[in-house]
C-alpha cells in the first residue's frame, strides 16, 4: 500500500514539474532577443534599380507560345527611411542604342507603396508600359530587329495585405526596409488578401502584320484582354542568419481567389478583319509571388540585394495569359545616428 501511495504521489507531480518547467523555459525564451528596431535611426540608401514586364500567351490547341517583352530598362535610385517615415526616388538611365534598335522603343510610369509595421505588411503598384516586341517570332524570322509593337499598352495594378503572425521573433522589415536588424535566425507564417488588375491592347493585334508571321496571327488573333481577381493570399517568410552582418531571407506566398477576364478577338472573312464579340468568364484565380534579399552590414555601412516577381494565369476559351512582373535592386546604404 505505501509502494502504491509512493507511485501515486509521483505520477500527479510529474505534470507540475513539467509545467514548472515549461514556464521557466517560456520566461526565458521572452529573454531571447530576434531582431533589433533601428527605425529611430537615419538610414540613406542609394543603388540601381531593374524592373521587368512580360506577357506570355499560350494556346492550348496547338500548344503555341507567344512571348512578348517591354525594352528594359535600369534606373538609379536613393531612398530615405526614419522611423515611421520613408520615401524613395527613381531616374530612368538611357537605354542602350544597339538595344533599342534591336527592339523598339519602351516608355514607362512605375509607382510603388510599401508599408511594413511590426505585425502587418502591404503593397501596392501602378504600372503602366507603352512599347512592346516579341522576343520569339520563330524560325522563319531572319532578320536581326525583332517584330516590334511600339503602340501597345499593358496595365497593372496590385495591392497586397498581410499579417506577421510570427512578429516577436520575425521581422519582415529587416530584409526589405532593413531599418530593423534580424539577429537570430527566424522565420513567420503570413496571412492576408490580395487584389490584381492586369489588361493589355494594341491595335492590329499581338502579332505584327507580316508575311512571315502568318502562322503566328492564326494561333493568337487577339487584339486585347483584361483581368481582375481577388482572394486570400498565404505564405511563408525566413530569414537565416548565417553571421552577424550577413544574411539571407526567402519569402513564397501564393495567393488564391476570384476573377473576371475578358477576351476580344478576330478572325478572317473574305480576306477582310472581323471584330468577334467580346467574350467573358468568371472563375478561379490563382497568383505566386517571390521574394529573396540578401544583404551584409559592417559599421553602419550596408551592401545588398532584393529580388521580387509575381507571376499569375489568366485562362479564357482556348488561351492562357501569364503576366509577370518583376524587379531587381541592388544598394548600398549608410545608418547614422548612436548605436
Amino acid at each position: 500500500m505505501k509502494q502504491i501511495v509512493t507511485i501515486l504521489l509521483i505520477v500527479t507531480s510529474i505534470p507540475l514539474f513539467g509545467f514548472n518547467f515549461n514556464k521557466h523555459k517560456k520566461e526565458q525564451d521572452t529573454t531571447v532577443i530576434y531582431y533589433n528596431d533601428l527605425s529611430h535611426r537615419l538610414l540613406i540608401k542609394a543603388g540601381i534599380n531593374s524592373s521587368f514586364s512580360n506577357l506570355s500567351i499560350i494556346n492550348t490547341r496547338d500548344n503555341r507560345e507567344l512571348i512578348i517583352k517591354p525594352l528594359g530598362q535600369v534606373s538609379l535610385a536613393a531612398a530615405v527611411n526614419y522611423k515611421w517615415f520613408g520615401i524613395g526616388v527613381g531616374i530612368g538611365l538611357p537605354p542602350n542604342e544597339k538595344e533599342k534598335n534591336k527592339k523598339g522603343n519602351t516608355s514607362k510610369l512605375d509607382l510603388q507603396f510599401n508599408l511594413y509595421t511590426k505585425k502587418f505588411g502591404g503593397d501596392v503598384f501602378f504600372q503602366k508600359y507603352n512599347g512592346f516586341h516579341l522576343s520569339n517570332p520563330g524560325n522563319t524570322w531572319k532578320s536581326d530587329t525583332l517584330p516590334q509593337l511600339g503602340k501597345m499598352q499593358q496595365f497593372a495594378v496590385g495591392a497586397t495585405a498581410f499579417y506577421i503572425f510570427n512578429h516577436n521573433k520575425f521581422s519582415y522589415r529587416a530584409p526589405y526596409v532593413r531599418n530593423t536588424i534580424q539577429v537570430k535566425s527566424a522565420g513567420s507564417w503570413l496571412g492576408g488578401l490580395f487584389f490584381n488588375l492586369d489588361a493589355a491592347a494594341v491595335d492590329g493585334g499581338f502579332v505584327p502584320f507580316d508575311s512571315l508571321l502568318i502562322n503566328l496571327r492564326d494561333s493568337f488573333p487577339v487584339y486585347a484582354y483584361s483581368s481582375s481577381s481577388f482572394g486570400l493570399s498565404f505564405g511563408y517568410s525566413y530569414t537565416v542568419v548565417i553571421s552577424p552582418s550577413l544574411f539571407f531571407n526567402a519569402t513564397l506566398m501564393p495567393g488564391f481567389g476570384l476573377k473576371n477576364v475578358s477576351l476580344e478577338t478576330y478572325k478572317f472573312e473574305k480576306g477582310k478583319v472581323v471584330t468577334n464579340a467580346v467574350s467573358s468568364k468568371s472563375g478561379a484565380a490563382g497568383r505566386v509571388m517571390l521574394r529573396l534579399s540578401l544583404g551584409y552590414e559592417k559599421n553602419n555601412f550596408l551592401i545588398g540585394a532584393t529580388f521580387h516577381s509575381s507571376q499569375g494565369t489568366i485562362a479564357i476559351e482556348h488561351f492562357e495569359f501569364k503576366p509577370g512582373l518583376g524587379s531587381f535592386k541592388f544598394f548600398i546604404a549608410k545608418r547614422f545616428g548612436k548605436k
